[in-house]
């Protein structure tokens, strides 16, 4: 007889409510897995942010667009937005807009990553850097600090772009100019990243 595991879900969090009391906020690294140099971001967010306003917190934190699916595995469990998305139909899956991140926070230890885009995709690790007492609630996410542009979106996984790079770094490579092309771009530089642009589109969160 097979044996069945009985999985410790979490309880569903009536995001409506009202908070009775305040919430400490988060610091997050958020870091695109694999890459090298690596591809990061420091941001502070707060504990009552749900999954899904994480998702647009780290979309403008990194300079993506929005542009595909998306899934956070928070523990053993996958959060994504409900009837949107075709990845992974046979896991449990969980709506990313009715949890918020206070209620996540044991999970979040063990294991914590976001997949952005069909396919191979973007796998981002995030790291639970630490909690920030509520002794000032924190209303609006911060940008504290990241290394690195963001890929371009047309680029399908973090291999992919690798190999640019290499191409990107080599004059004679045939692919030298595949990044210029790919971005539109004929100044794009991999490794500058604008902290104070980044701030203030994550500030409008």
């Amino acid at each position: 007889m097979a044996q069945v595991i009985k999985g410790v879900f979490p309880k569903r969090e009536e995001t409506e409510k009202k908070d009775a009391k305040p919430v400490a906020s988060f610091i997050l690294h958020i870091s695109i897995t694999f890459s090298d140099p690596l591809i990061w971001r420091r941001i502070q967010v707060p504990g009552t942010f749900t999954l899904s306003q994480l998702h647009n917190v780290i979309q403008k934190s990194m300079g993506w667009s929005d542009s595909h699916v998306h899934q956070f595995l928070v523990g053993k469990i996958c959060y994504e937005p409900t009837g949107k998305s075709t990845v992974l139909h046979e896991a449990k899956r969980f709506d990313e807009n009715k949890y918020r991140l206070y209620t996540l926070e044991e999970d979040m230890r063990f294991m914590f990553t976001y997949l952005y885009g069909a396919g191979e995709g973007w796998e981002h690790e995030i790291h639970l850097d630490e909690i920030v007492p509520p002794t000032r609630e924190l209303k609006q996410p911060v940008l504290l600090a990241g290394e690195r542009a963001c890929p371009p979106e047309t680029v399908g996984d973090i291999h992919e772009y690798q190999s640019l790079l290499a191409a990107f770094e080599t004059p004679d490579h045939k692919d030298h100019d595949r990044l210029f092309e790919l971005t539109d771009r004929p100044d794009f530089d991999p490794a500058f990243f604008d902290l104070e642009a980044a701030k203030k589109q994550v500030s409008s969160s």
